[in-house]
């Protein structure tokens, strides 16, 4: 028989705040009128959980929250639970119950709610209720203020707090937080929790297609993955488990772990395949220069300058295919960026012609080796033009509002 919460209050004694005051709260939709948020409550075994945060939902988020969509795993009643809510609240209630062969952890369970969304907002939330709903509106209203892509709600910062949480993972949630910060200090450095579970993030900045995560931190992987968000953060006091019982587990630190090194060892790849790339331009480049030197009775400057050719389209064809593949929606055409790539690096000859002088007439260098050094004393420079110009990252590609993959998702009508 399948448990359907019903109208009953919280339990008395029970810690998790009631919605903010009403003249507060209808200040804030007032002034985000027009906005649409769609809110992700990804869920296993939390069927005690769902009628609860319905209704405070539908208390703390009138006129703003338009859909709350549950991305399910369970075991247990929580779809029943989910279905016999649909047709109670002022906002549609959507379910995807997901088959044993789609349970891929609580991230991918995000990613495929919001993919499933419609509003301009998405708000990912826990479904246990240690997420407060009256803390929504507050989300919105500093991502309106702020004219941020993503706004976090930390339990880290002032105004913050972890009362929901023992103190091992207290202790845990501010070493796992540092350990991030400092592994990723440009992509998190204006986050205090950058392993919060409670964020708002506009649809259409995200491409669900870039993330991977593993495991349950999914903050984690889209900042570091989507590093053109633009990110703010407020606090809020992180509450006590409503019903149920919590999901972490050794395991999943276990998996929170590997995501770290794995985004890590991704953060960095780019420039280590442009580094490979540029190693092997560097022995085209010798070679080239070897044989124009060797043509031109040793006038190694104009050697240098030829061999440059031959070695930029060496450059470039790698660079195109391997390093920045993924940016396919780079602006421009192809043979545009090709042109402004050989630009580049005939414009570095300028300061590369002095410098192999300088080598070569210190009798130290032959002007072989002289011509790779000053290649390599030039690698950052021409590594930050290309990724920040040439190959420059196209503004994300908004989500298409299509249906969501199987039979098994459920909408309320009406």
């Amino acid at each position: 028989m399948l448990e359907v919460v019903g109208e009953s209050a919280v339990p008395a004694g029970h810690v998790v705040e009631r919605p903010s005051p009403a003249w507060r709260r209808d200040a804030v939709s007032a002034w985000a009128a027009g906005t649409t948020v769609s809110v992700v409550v990804p869920t296993r075994n939390e069927v005690g959980n769902v009628g609860p945060l319905l209704r405070y939902l539908d208390s703390a988020c009138a006129g703003l929250v338009s859909e709350v969509v549950f991305v399910d795993d369970s075991t247990d009643a929580t779809p029943g639970a989910v279905t016999a809510e649909m047709d109670r609240h002022a906002f549609t209630v959507r379910l995807i119950a997901r088959p044993a062969e789609r349970r891929n952890g609580l991230g991918m369970a995000v990613v495929e709610g919001i993919r499933a969304c419609y509003g301009e907002w998405v708000c990912v939330m826990d479904g246990d209720l240690q997420h407060p709903p009256e803390v929504v509106p507050q989300l919105v209203a500093r991502a309106l203020e702020s004219n941020a892509t993503l706004v976090a709600a930390s339990r880290l910062t002032d105004g913050g707090g972890t009362e929901g949480l023992t103190l091992f993972r207290k202790l845990l949630s501010y070493g796992l937080a540092f350990a991030s910060r400092v592994l990723f200090p440009k992509s998190l450095r204006d986050l205090s929790d950058p392993l919060t579970g409670f964020f708002l993030v506009r649809r259409d900045a995200v491409d669900c297609n870039a993330l991977r995560p593993e495991g349950f931190k999914i903050l984690l992987e889209l900042l570091v993955r989507t590093p053109a968000l633009t990110v703010a953060e407020i606090p809020f006091e992180f509450g006590k488990r409503h019903s149920g019982t919590s999901k972490a587990s050794g395991t999943e630190m276990m998996r929170l772990f590997r995501q770290m090194l794995r985004l890590s060892l991704s953060a960095r790849s780019r420039v280590l395949r442009f580094a490979a790339v540029g190693a092997s331009g560097i022995g085209v480049n010798t070679a080239l220069f070897t044989l124009a030197a060797w043509l031109l009775g040793g006038h190694f400057l104009l050697a240098a300058a030829v061999a440059t050719q031959g070695s930029t389209l060496w450059n470039f064809a790698l660079s195109e295919a391997w390093v920045f593949g993924d940016r396919t929606g780079a602006p421009g055409a192809r043979w545009l960026r090709l042109m402004s790539y050989a630009a580049m690096n005939d414009a570095l000859l300028v300061p590369r012609g002095p410098l192999l002088l300088v080598l070569v007439s210190s009798g130290r260098l032959g002007p072989v080796l002289a011509n790779a050094l000053s290649i390599l004393a030039i690698f950052l420079l021409r590594y930050l033009v290309s990724d920040r110009l040439i190959w420059r990252r196209a503004a994300a590609v908004p989500l298409t509002m299509g249906a969501v993959p199987g039979p098994v998702t459920r909408y309320r009508k009406g």
